[in-house]
């Protein structure tokens, strides 16, 4: 479930919005008991959600926009605040227990870590980096060859693409039963977001 990266001014966003922004975050600070580690992965969590929120929020503010698209954003923010005030319940039941709630929490926390460390791992500990140091037609910048059919590096290499494939599918299960589990108890459980071409360590 990625989203892309929307970047906003506070300036002009309400008051409200950015205070209730700073509520969630102490609130997930105190259920991960302020440690600084744990609390930047739950505030990588949550922080899509918010910027999509406010997507919408400098949307409803443009002079362009007509009144069917204002209608269905009214909508989504209504839903969105409803479902964030049931989430903001589910953050202070976890601060304060270590029930079902705490273990939610935690491992979203652990679901977000893993994932860093297994893009990071299948997709970008591959990609070429630029030396300087090298010309521009060394053997480092060329194409990897395919290996022969039938050989022991194709057998490998269609074995790591088969774990990798399983390994996406897992993923997807995953997002799906959370994506059932917030229409289920109307609350939001974060997302996911990566940038595109660029490495993101999990400390």
């Amino acid at each position: 479930m990625p989203t892309r990266a929307v970047r906003h001014t506070n300036a002009s966003l309400p008051t409200e919005f950015r205070s209730l922004y700073r509520l969630f975050l102490r609130a997930n600070s105190a259920v991960v008991l302020h440690h600084s580690p744990s609390k930047k992965q739950v505030h990588r969590l949550w922080r899509p959600v918010f910027d999509e929120a406010a997507f919408k929020i400098h949307r409803l503010q443009h002079h362009d926009v007509c009144s069917s698209e204002q209608i269905n954003i009214v909508q989504w923010l209504y839903t969105w605040h409803k479902r964030v005030d049931h989430t903001l319940s589910l953050l202070a039941t976890a601060a304060v227990s270590r029930g079902l709630a705490h273990k939610i929490t935690r491992n979203l926390k652990w679901l977000r870590q893993n994932h860093v460390l297994w893009v990071d791992k299948l997709y970008y500990s591959h990609k070429p980096f630029w030396k300087p140091q090298l010309p521009q037609n060394s053997a480092q910048y060329q194409p990897y060859s395919l290996p022969t059919p039938g050989s022991r590096p194709d057998h490998i290499l269609r074995k790591n693409r088969k774990m990798r494939l399983f390994d996406e599918q897992c993923s997807n299960a995953i997002g799906e039963v959370v994506k059932m589990a917030e229409g289920r108890h109307d609350i939001i459980l974060g997302r996911l977001r990566l940038k595109r071409w660029q490495q993101e360590w999990s400390s």
